[in-house]
């Protein structure tokens, strides 16, 4: 299983949302990857806008689909809301198990079965599990889309989840548990999320605390899969060259006739707001020393989520962004200074950032750093030209995410996956734009104060074995 984060690491920071799901796809096909969608005439593709399609069959299942006949691929992406957001106490983990499990066959497609098959025609195929949901995508010529439509109708109700695949799996998921362990970086984001959420699911990772993982019986699995992977929790999406009324005749022939679960429990767990600086401490071997700071703050849902997200290029946006410069560039502290805010969560958000120092300089030195630097943004507004450069890198890594079949299919079944509306693509841009210096200001003084902040810090304690920087959210296959 990759990591879907660790892969982000190397990319720019405002490469988010979209973005990063098609880069990092990118990185394991580039069959896939084709900004220019393979068009014949640019002038021509230009006029193609995305205007994606709402179908509900009677059993509950959702169908997302946009007709682009200038894409050389469909990819045909299954949603499920289901993640870490579900799980209960003691079974963490339990998600990201089971999306192992979805590989290890039916009746019909036994192990190996489905790669096999995929890789027969050309195609890809993979999944991944985040906080929120959990997917599964196969992109294909289109010629082939029936195929990806018979396997994932198929593995939705026909799992055998046998019980000697389950320990061969658990042993696959605990080395990658101990893999992140193993990492300080890694392991000091694990220590903060922990630290900012005390009562929500967000507090656990989503590849789950080791005990729980090495506990999950196959009755957990089981009961699991047919409370969660049923047609009323799931939403198909379908980004090609489609015939609209064609797909939803033959998208309902094979997934129709699947009976309708029964709705599943409700998420109630609430965050309470945070009253008081919360610190955690990580002495691990490492490289070099970190910090990293957090501060809850609302999701799309909220207006404010478009000032913080310009907000979060502004200081990390690449190497003309804030911190780069203030910690990285000039009087240098650090060797590496960046953060991030996804906005497009179910539950309640985090903004952060974080910076590497250089080996003499201690964790509450950068600290005070970024402190200087958020006094500052507080104090005096942002500069036009800063704010425009910003909005630009925020948009363009929007619109471009939109360039790619893959990455509109993602972004697509995120929407429906957390109750984004689907007018969210046509708003977001006009949104964005409007942002003024005054706006930054206003969400860095409501947002990013001590009150509300968790601090981590990690002190090197010898030489590594390996050292990354990571949100330990989603996982891909």
């Amino acid at each position: 299983m990759f990591h879907i984060e660790k892969f982000k690491r190397s990319m720019p920071v405002f490469l988010r949302q979209t973005m990063r799901a098609v880069l990092i796809f990118a990185a394991f096909s580039p069959f896939v990857f084709q900004p220019s969608l393979a068009r014949a005439d640019m002038a021509t593709h230009k006029e193609f806008h995305p205007s994606p399609v709402l179908h509900v069959y009677p059993n509950g299942l959702r169908l997302i689909y946009v007709d682009n006949p200038y894409s050389p691929i469909v990819t045909f992406q299954i949603w499920y809301r289901v993640g870490s957001l579900y799980e209960k106490k003691h079974k963490t983990g339990i998600s990201h198990f089971l999306e192992h499990m979805m590989f290890t066959g039916t009746p019909r497609y036994p192990h190996g079965a489905l790669d096999k098959e995929i890789n027969a025609i050309g195609g890809e195929s993979n999944a991944f599990t985040d906080y929120d949901f959990t997917a599964y995508f196969e992109n294909t010529a289109p010629s082939y889309l029936s195929i990806a439509m018979n396997v994932e109708s198929d593995r939705m109700f026909n799992l055998a989840l046998s019980t000697d695949q389950i320990d061969r799996e658990r042993r696959i998921v605990l080395e990658e548990r101990r893999n992140d362990y193993d990492d300080p970086a890694q392991k000091l984001v694990e220590q903060v999320y922990a630290k900012a959420f005390r009562k929500h699911p967000y507090h656990n990772p989503v590849i789950g605390w080791e005990p729980d993982i090495k506990h999950l019986s196959q009755s957990d699995l089981r009961n699991y899969y047919r409370t969660y992977y049923m047609p009323n929790n799931a939403t198909i999406v379908v980004v090609g060259p489609v015939n609209g009324p064609q797909l939803v005749d033959e998208v309902g022939k094979k997934f129709g006739t699947l009976p309708t679960g029964t709705a599943p429990p409700p998420v109630t767990s609430l965050e309470p707001p945070q009253h008081g600086l919360r610190f955690t401490v990580l002495h691990k071997p490492a490289m070099l020393p970190v910090t990293m700071m957090a501060f809850h703050v609302p999701n799309f849902k909220n207006p404010d989520s478009y000032p913080l997200t310009v907000l979060s290029t502004l200081l990390s946006g690449g190497r003309s962004s804030i911190l780069f410069q203030k910690m990285v560039y000039n009087n240098p502290v650090a060797v590496d200074a960046e953060g991030d805010y996804e906005p497009m969560s179910k539950g309640p958000a985090l903004f952060y950032f974080y910076a590497q120092g250089l080996p003499k300089v201690t964790p509450p030195l950068l600290r005070h750093k970024f402190e200087d630097i958020i006094k500052a943004l507080k104090s005096t507004p942002v500069s036009q030209a800063d704010l425009d450069r910003a909005k630009k890198q925020v948009i363009s890594g929007f619109l471009m995410g939109q360039e790619s079949t893959f990455g509109l299919g993602m972004l697509l079944g995120e929407m429906a996956s957390i109750g984004v509306p689907l007018d969210y693509i046509d708003t977001y841009v006009d949104k964005i734009r409007a942002v003024t210096s005054q706006d930054i200001q206003r969400v860095a003084q409501t947002y990013l104060k001590t009150s509300n902040e968790t601090v981590g810090y990690l002190y090197p304690s010898g030489v590594p074995k390996k050292q990354s920087f990571a949100r330990p959210n989603r996982i891909v296959r």
